[in-house]
């Protein structure tokens, strides 16, 4: 037998330089199986040796393998179909080693050595192993005999092979990993911290969109040899077809076809009766004026006074954007409604909040500089308003009104509460349409559910002296009934109103005692204004009382504008239901009506 000499591992066999050591001297094995390995290689032929170096169990090299021997090739397509049988139909092998005997082979030491491949090491070895046994790693070779196709063929369903399990590296994650232990999923400590510096302004990449250009292209044909070709007749002839407006743009589309229109176009707009015409006419020019401001009483563009620098003051201050003619004329008013007892919102500044939103800061004023906190100074109410743009670029308004109350209110005493004694309207915020429907009954609904005790005297000298000294016991939280509990939509206008009993503080008693703590009667409203474009915008109108066609549940639809509004601010929005502010479509007036 050949003696078997392994190479040497490291440096010295990959420079190719080989140890005059005795190998038989190195009883200790580094790797396991080598010993297996040099057995086999004492069972092989002399020019048959095992290379310890490589791990596989069926490589084998050969010393003395003639090079000269020829390849057989690929098989023909006679040859591959002339000896497959039946049961080789399924089988993905059949076709490719056809011309391999039916009966498992093994190759011997005296077989002619010519089916082998080329190592890593560039030295012969055999494709299959050189023993019978199968093993782990020999299981995947297919191997084709009759007794092994039948019982393919037989089997009705493949087995699969167990699933590879992964090694420990690839469960365990790494030491700079976090897992989430809810989703387990591998939390990026990197994009944590970046999230905290991020800003939409600078980190957020706006894409351009090339709109198309109003101005004069100098590349396209003129068309005013054409246009001044027809006789001014023809022109005016053709402007009695059009509508006001439409010959107004035609006038001011170029030179030529204004010399041709003459003043015929302004004619029709100073026509009081084409006063929308004039106005649309001229609000199309909003996103080129950012100094001037439309008035609405002169139909006309004024400059504004204090640009940028525009307040919103109660209504008995006098408190001019522009110059205007009419500022004084109480024929022709401004466009405002009302926001509670004393204060009104005009139209300019909602004009105001909606060009900055849309054009730009030098068009108008921030919507958030429209906020106001105050207190009402004929009665104990307090209010405070914001207003908000939405997507849709409509301006949104939210007035809250609070009032401190207690249990036990007689009829009188709840309409001191809630109506002024000037004008009996309601101290808090209410739209045109408040006196139709159940809106005045609803918080004095809300009043009755607070407890009280009816045996205790009031007006009695201990009672009196008990509350002085051991002070009024706080009520705590109140349950509404189904009638005052949910939320009320005005039919007519996109406004929505909210009654609540609160418990909150009042930080006018010094002392820390219970009646620190007070039961509150607190008022909300939510109104949609509109895009603020125009004082005949519906939703404008509508809430003005100036638009009677106006269904606020088919226009506002699913979307309540409640919810819309605080959703911009926070998560949560008023969980109640939303019914109807009139549900019997009655119409009352001072006379008629049980609103008082």
């Amino acid at each position: 037998m050949a003696d078997a000499t392994p190479k040497k591992g490291g440096f010295r066999a990959l420079f190719g330089k080989r140890s005059t050591e005795d190998t038989n001297s190195r009883k200790k094995l580094s790797k396991r199986g080598s010993q297996s390995q040099v057995r086999g290689a004492e069972k092989l032929g002399g020019g048959i040796v095992a290379n310890p170096q490589r791990q596989d169990s069926g490589s084998f090299t050969s010393q003395s393998i003639d090079l000269t021997n020829e390849d057989p090739g690929l098989p023909t397509y006679t040859d591959a179909t002339a000896s497959v049988t039946q049961g080789y139909r399924d089988n993905p092998y059949a076709a490719v080693n056809s011309t391999i005997s039916h009966t498992r082979t093994y190759p011997h030491q005296d077989s002619p050595l010519d089916q082998y491949r080329r190592n890593s090491e560039g030295q012969q070895q055999y494709a299959a192993p050189l023993y019978k046994a199968q093993g782990s790693r020999s299981a995947s070779i297919p191997q084709f005999n009759d007794d092994y196709m039948s019982e393919k063929t037989q089997q009705s369903t493949m087995t699969k092979p167990p699933p590879a399990k992964l090694s420990k590296a690839h469960r365990m994650p790494k030491p700079d990993e976090v897992l989430d232990k809810d989703t387990g999923e591998r939390k990026d400590l990197t994009d944590m911290m970046h999230a905290f510096t991020f800003n939409e302004e600078l980190d957020t990449i706006e894409e351009k969109t090339y709109e198309a250009s109003l101005d004069y292209d100098h590349s396209k044909p003129d068309g005013t040899g054409m246009l001044s070709g027809v006789s001014p007749e023809v022109w005016l002839r053709v402007a009695d077809f059009l509508t006001p407006l439409d010959v107004a743009n035609l006038s001011s589309t170029c030179r030529t076809m204004y010399t041709r229109l003459g003043r015929h176009p302004h004619k029709l707009l100073l026509d009081p009766t084409n006063r929308p015409h004039r106005l649309n006419f001229l609000l199309a020019m909003d996103h080129k004026l950012p100094r001037h401001l439309f008035c609405f009483p002169c139909a006309q563009w004024h400059l504004r006074i204090q640009p940028g620098l525009e307040t919103l003051k109660p209504h008995s201050v006098l408190n001019p954007l522009f110059e205007c003619p009419n500022r004084t004329n109480i024929h022709l008013p401004p466009p405002r409604i009302r926001i509670t007892d004393g204060r009104l919102l005009p139209f300019a500044f909602v004009q105001l909040a909606r060009r900055s939103w849309a054009f730009g800061p030098e068009f108008g004023i921030s919507h958030q500089t429209l906020a106001r906190r105050w207190k009402d100074p004929y009665s104990k109410w307090r209010h405070e308003s914001m207003y908000h743009v939405g997507d849709n670029g409509h301006v949104m308004m939210r007035v809250q009104s609070q009032h401190y109350v207690e249990g036990g209110m007689t009829p009188a005493a709840k309409r001191m509460l809630l109506f002024s004694r000037g004008d009996f309207t309601p101290y808090f915020s209410v739209c045109s349409h408040w006196k139709n429907g159940i809106l005045t009954s609803i918080p004095k609904c809300a009043l009755d559910h607070i407890p009280f005790d009816s045996l205790s005297d009031p007006f009695h000298a201990v009672t009196q002296l008990k509350d002085k000294y051991a002070g009024k016991k706080p009520v705590g939280m109140v349950n509404l009934c189904s009638r005052c509990r949910p939320m009320r939509r005005c039919p007519e206008c996109p406004t929505e109103y909210l009654f609540e009993l609160r418990t909150v503080e009042d930080k006018t008693v010094k002392n820390s005692s219970h009646e620190r703590f007070k039961q509150a009667l607190n008022v909300t409203r939510w109104s949609d204004l509109g895009p603020g474009r125009s004082p005949d915008d519906k939703e404008w109108a509508a809430i003005a009382g100036m638009n009677e066609d106006f269904d606020s549940f088919l226009e506002i639809g699913r979307r309540a504008v409640s919810g819309v509004f605080e959703s911009a601010f926070t998560d949560t929005v008023p969980g109640q239901r939303i019914l109807s502010m009139n549900p019997g479509k009655v119409k009352a007036d001072e006379i008629g009506g049980d609103w008082y």
